[in-house]
């Protein structure tokens, strides 16, 4: 496998672990990175290591039957950089989700800016920025702590 190919499947594996529910799953792909939460409205902590960053996703992701969150990510326009054993990725996430008794539709769109290092040959997250640009309807797909509202 490619460097390129490498990186796009770690990017694509934290979607599918998200759309599983595996937020544990989710705390081991990230646990050698800093995880920055940037959405609208929203000011977000600076998440290091698997059980924070498990923590996060299970605290913050509604999640229905069999524990998914009934959602689906979609990527687009990835654009990867690597220099050395280092890599830096941003993409385009749109996330979909049909919670029971709601038509299909888009929840959250923005963009992922990631860094990547590679040890011992394989290709780890080092950094992830998830930049949210777009709501609509959020209240079925995540929990905003009132704490941290940011008040305009």
């Amino acid at each position: 496998m490619s460097d390129y190919e490498a990186i796009r499947h770690l990017t694509a594996e934290y979607t599918f672990r998200l759309d599983d529910g595996d937020f544990a799953g989710v705390g081991e792909l990230l646990s050698d990175a800093v995880l920055r939460p940037v959405m609208a409205g929203v000011r977000g902590d600076e998440l290091r290591g698997r059980a924070q960053i498990e923590a996060f996703y299970a605290d913050q992701v509604i999640t229905y039957k069999k524990g998914s969150p009934m959602t689906r990510h979609l990527l687009t326009n990835q654009v990867i950089t690597l220099t050395g054993d280092e890599a830096t990725s941003r993409c385009y996430f749109t996330v979909l989700q049909r919670p029971p008794g709601l038509p299909y539709r888009i929840v959250v769109g923005g963009q992922y800016f990631d860094r990547f290092i590679r040890q011992a040959g394989q290709w780890r997250f080092a950094e992830k920025t998830i930049q949210v640009d777009h709501l609509n309807q959020i209240e079925f797909h995540f929990r905003i702590d009132e704490r941290r509202r940011v008040r305009r």
